[in-house]
């Protein structure tokens, strides 16, 4: 583990992101969807799950961080190998569980089907992620083509009315166009690009103090659009709302402008260690959540904060046991079969 070639803080970052979708899907699987959001203890509830929409943007804008300058050739995608195999094995162990566990079905055919439709546990990223793979080259194409900063801010400013701002301005009327809402994981990629190239800073008060301003101003959107009712999802609380935007964009900053220089070695070979397995750990967790929330906690109410303290922790940490043995047999099929299948393409490059 080479520590001094890491960018620890995007390491914190991937750690804050994966942990906060397991928090999410607390709200998912502890009935909280299906209950009157009215009282203190669901104001309560709200303002949390509010808190943790962080989850995914995080890990859009890191990917647009970290993949900024990536160009189109043949060794470029074999990137998405990784991502792939890992998935591929989360999925065949989830399809397993679910066969030896629920007694549900397992062959070759349900299993091919399940992997070609991510119809199983939380796949649904996995499906943006490989298209947002395969545009990546032509995105970075169109953003460090742009000459100024002017112009990159335009940019960002067009993807925010095109994605974003409806999540304020159409709340009860339309005010603006929300065709292109679902392209909002572009939204995200093109402001990870902007931070690598300009790294904004903000005093780290502000910034704190803007991020609880923007989560107590969404919950309050959220609770009174709920209130008296089950929660409401909609374009105020979606993954591309402006409010989302500027609480992850806020959270992203500020993890990013730390000091973490002189953090303990220990603590950092953890953080990396959690960084490199939070791909599986998040689609792992499937397994972890259905085994606690549905069968061995299945009695115990969980609808409040003390449930989440007890709960989540343990899904995190049993996650990233799952996590490591996906990645065991990862390094065991990338070591003996895709090496070999790459390096006989690149030689022919």
């Amino acid at each position: 583990m080479k520590i001094k070639k890491r960018n620890i803080n995007i390491d914190l970052i991937k750690c804050i992101a994966v942990f906060s979708v397991i928090s999410v899907h607390f709200f998912l699987n502890n009935g909280f969807y299906d209950s009157t959001i009215l009282g203190k203890n669901m104001y309560i509830m709200t303002m949390f799950r509010t808190l943790f929409m962080i989850c995914v943007p995080l890990f859009i804008i890191t990917t647009g961080y970290l993949m900024k300058n990536k160009e189109l050739n043949r060794k470029y995608y074999f990137g998405i190998i990784r991502v792939l195999l890992i998935y591929f094995i989360a999925t065949t162990m989830l399809i397993l569980y679910n066969n030896i566990y629920l007694g549900g079905p397992f062959t070759i055919r349900y299993l091919i089907k399940s992997i070609l439709e991510f119809e199983q546990g939380y796949c649904w990223y996995i499906e943006m992620y490989i298209g947002l793979f395969l545009l990546i080259p032509f995105l970075n194409l169109i953003y460090n083509n742009l000459k100024t900063k002017k112009e990159k801010n335009a940019l960002i400013v067009t993807m925010l009315l095109l994605t974003s701002f409806q999540g304020i301005l159409n709340i009860h009327h339309y005010l603006i166009p929300d065709w292109w809402l679902g392209i909002y994981p572009l939204t995200y990629y093109f402001i990870g690009c902007y931070i690598k190239e300009y790294n904004p800073k903000i005093n780290k008060i502000y910034n704190i103090i803007l991020l609880i301003i923007v989560l107590i101003i969404s919950a309050i959107i959220n609770i009174n659009l709920s209130k008296g009712s089950t929660f409401s999802w909609g374009i105020h609380n979606d993954w591309g709302s402006i409010l989302n935007v500027a609480s992850s964009v806020l959270v992203f900053v500020f993890i990013h402008n730390l000091n973490l220089s002189n953090l303990n070695i220990k603590l950092k070979r953890i953080i990396i260690k959690i960084s490199e397995l939070s791909l599986g750990v998040y689609l792992s967790s499937a397994i972890i959540d259905n085994f606690l929330y549905h069968n061995y906690f299945k009695n115990i109410n969980f609808m409040n904060m003390i449930g989440y303290i007890k709960i989540v922790p343990l899904v995190f940490i049993l996650s990233i046991s799952l996590s490591m043995i996906i990645n065991f047999f990862y390094k065991m099929i990338n070591k003996y079969i895709v090496k070999n299948i790459i390096e006989k393409n690149l030689n022919r490059i």
